[in-house]
């Protein structure tokens, strides 16, 4: 990692301080009760906190940031600044690890240290030799995390190797000027429609794999279906060869996009002899990724094969954190070249000025380059109220001949119109169902997406439904089943004799809105943010496979016969509404320009202050606070078994992998759990079942939530 450190006076403090901390991380282990305790075996409770001794002994020496490190090195991880310096408290770092503990017992702590620390020196130095730690002030911020995401994995595979024998597995080797190779002749042989569409494809293709601009932020505003993950991909690869990058990462904000992104990279990507080992290659880390061994698995956790794929949660929580355990992997990023897909999603707009001086500091000081992507991109480093100093102006991956033409083809391919209200369930349902399909009928919520499905079924229509009131195993039984209906391309049949296979409709929530290849004839978007509308439209018309542009209709309710409103969209919902009202979408558009605008929008009509939280608290150095503020997903929702077996399997108390256990549930709100009746499982105090009725098929649990809000409602009884 040193080595992709730009500012060579950083890089030699933070090896410094690591070897420093590695040194003496363990000193306090020498305590002589310590010691009696390790004699009892692996799993004997430590009767003091072994960290404090070290810390000591390095802020005697002045070596200041290795003794953050030791402090930090196990859980609950980096502490707050203002806490351990504070006038009030003033422990410098001291004590035991977790500061709620009674402060009578830091001290009693400390005053044993105190006493015993010579002693342990002592025998340290017999042991290891001399060594004199380097004096300095700590590099607070991402160094800090950095730093000790080196010494973390060091000292958790060290562990692994002694108790079990586990050896960090090698990752295969870049061999990017091969794979760049192996990509040419994946998209030389992409199936060729003699199109427009196609001829930008290629062109675009062209520009960047021979092209773009030598900057190591970089914006693509280029339309979906232009093909950006073979051109971004091929750019990057072709950037990871210019400065000797060590990986390739792809965030996504879904792991839908991933899973589709990591097929068509291992295909195009891995090479012959890497044949019998494609996840090794290109590994996902997500919790729905399969491992066909552990090697695949660490590789994957540890970000070391050559090219990760990974969620946007998990890459910026990993940023903020404080906790040992998920800074690990950091260390790996410097020196990579990392695609953000569907960036507009990544991040909540509050995040995003604290994660974008993240991010410049990678790239100006750690060897990182990054392109931000999505056709519906919005430029949020060029807006004051977000980035505010940090503000710059990227260059952008299309080249500006492709633009103009890239736009009139957007035009031919999909419009978009306002719809205006629909007074209820019953008018949607014929609205919708009138107009050509396969039809795509997104709701904001997930009981308004379960209410429409059921009111169009019940009206005679051919209808799936795709939402989070299934579980993960669920949907990607219905999402098969969708693209089966498109046809194994994902894009809608044009065959104007065979109705039957066009007249149907798919009715989901937001989850099917961005980077999913699929195609529909006629999408209708319930009204919400402006980069909503604009994904949505890729979804629509994808390949230019229709001779006519397909509408994108947007459209509001009256919140009746069971339809509920989204909390979060009135504000952005009305700034797209303005945007109608000014005719913005009847001209050629700029997608980015228009997101952009409605991003400056919606942060004036609601609102928001200069003052950041999460930049308060990242500049003050409070670390706890930084990870609080620093999830991407705030969501205060349960995890609810729905599959009677797995049920049945936790409270056996068998052995159940995450992603066993994820596959077979679904996230409810909190508040909704006393109201719908869900108690935990035995044993089990975070984990609750689902007792009411489930259809795998259809509704998921909405099936048996839509009859509890009638019974409430007195419109029918329980018997």
């Amino acid at each position: 990692m040193i080595a992709y450190c730009r500012n060579a006076s950083d890089g030699g403090a933070l090896a410094d301080a690591v070897a420093d901390a590695a040194t003496f991380h363990d000193l306090g282990k020498l305590d002589s009760e310590i010691q009696q305790a390790f004699h009892k075996g692996r799993g004997a409770a430590l009767p003091w906190d072994h960290i404090d001794a070290g810390v000591a002994h390095l802020r005697s020496c002045g070596a200041s940031m290795a003794a953050w490190l030791v402090r930090a090195h196990h859980a609950p991880g980096l502490p707050s600044k203002p806490i351990h310096f504070s006038d009030k408290r003033d422990r410098r770092l001291r004590g035991r690890r977790r500061d709620d503990e009674d402060p009578a017992r830091h001290q009693e702590q400390i005053a044993r240290t105190d006493r015993f620390l010579p002693a342990m020196l002592t025998e340290h130095e017999a042991a290891l030799g001399r060594h004199q730690p380097a004096r300095g002030k700590a590099l607070h911020g991402l160094p800090l995390r950095l730093a000790l995401s080196c010494l973390v994995d060091a000292d958790h595979a060290e562990a692994a190797t002694f108790d079990t024998g586990w050896t960090t597995p090698e990752a295969p080797k870049p061999r990017w000027p091969e794979r760049l190779a192996a990509l040419d002749a994946y998209v030389a042989g992409l199936e060729d429609r003699g199109g427009e569409r196609d001829e930008l494809r290629r062109a675009f293709y062209d520009a960047c794999r021979h092209g773009g601009p030598d900057a190591a932020l970089v914006a693509c505003e280029g339309p979906v279906g232009i093909g950006k993950t073979t051109a971004v991909t091929a750019y990057l690869l072709k950037r990871a060869i210019a400065t000797g990058a060590r990986r390739l990462i792809v965030v996504a904000p879904f792991t839908a996009i991933l899973a589709q992104t990591a097929e068509r990279l291992r295909e195009a990507l891995v090479l012959p002899d890497e044949r019998d080992r494609p996840d090794m290659i290109a590994a996902e880390h997500h919790h729905c990724a399969d491992f066909a061994d552990l090697s695949s698995r660490g590789l994957a956790t540890l970000w070391s094969a050559p090219i990760i794929l990974t969620t946007a949660v998990q890459f910026f929580e990993t940023l903020s954190s404080n906790a040992p355990s998920a800074l690990r992997k950091l260390h790996a990023l410097s020196g990579s070249v990392v695609f953000l897909d569907e960036a507009h999603a990544a991040l909540p707009t509050p995040l995003w000025p604290q994660n974008w001086r993240w991010l410049r500091e990678l790239a100006e000081n750690w060897s990182c380059s990054f392109v931000f992507a999505s056709g519906s991109l919005a430029r949020f480093w060029e807006v004051d109220d977000i980035v505010g100093e940090a503000r710059l102006t990227l260059p952008e991956l299309v080249p500006s001949n492709l633009v103009e033409p890239l736009r009139r083809a957007e035009a031919a391919r999909v419009a978009y119109v306002a719809r205006g209200r629909f007074d209820g369930p019953g008018p949607l349902s014929d609205a919708v169902a009138a107009e050509p399909g396969p039809r795509l009928l997104i709701m904001n919520t997930v009981q308004s997406a379960a209410v429409m499905a059921r009111r169009m079924r019940q009206d005679g229509h051919d209808v799936l439904h795709l939402s989070t009131a299934l579980c993960p195993r669920d949907r990607d039984v219905i999402l098969g089943q969708v693209k089966e209906r498109l046809n194994d391309k994902g894009q809608a049949t044009e065959r104007r004799d065979d109705k039957d296979r066009t007249d149907w409709t798919l009715v989901a929530t937001s989850l099917v809105e961005a980077g999913v290849d699929l195609s529909f004839r006629t999408p209708f978007r319930e009204r919400f943010a402006t980069s909503s509308l604009i994904q949505v439209g890729g979804r629509a018309n994808r390949h230019s496979e229709a001779d006519e542009a397909a509408v994108v209709h947007d459209f509001i309710l009256s919140f009746t016969e069971g339809l509920k409103k989204h909390p979060a969209a009135a504000a952005p919902a009305e700034v797209l509404a303005s945007l109608f009202k000014e005719k913005k979408f009847e001209e050629i558009i700029d997608p980015a320009a228009l997101v952009t605008d409605a991003m400056r929008r919606e942060l004036r009509k609601q609102g928001k202050g200069a003052d950041n939280p999460l930049l308060a608290a990242e500049h003050g150095h409070c670390y706890p606070e930084v990870a609080k503020l620093g999830r991407v997903i705030d969501a205060d929702t349960r995890l609810v078994v729905v599959d009677p077996s797995l049920r049945d399997r936790i409270v056996a108390h068998e052995k159940i992998s995450s992603r066993e256990l994820l596959a077979g549930s679904v996230q409810i709100w909190s508040k909704k759990i006393a109201l719908l009746g869900l108690e935990p499982i035995p044993g089990r105090q975070d984990i609750y079942w689902w007792p009411h009725a489930y259809d795998p098929a259809f509704l998921g649990y909405m099936e048996g939530a839509l009859f509890l809000e009638k019974v409430s409602e007195g419109e029918a009884l329980v018997i």
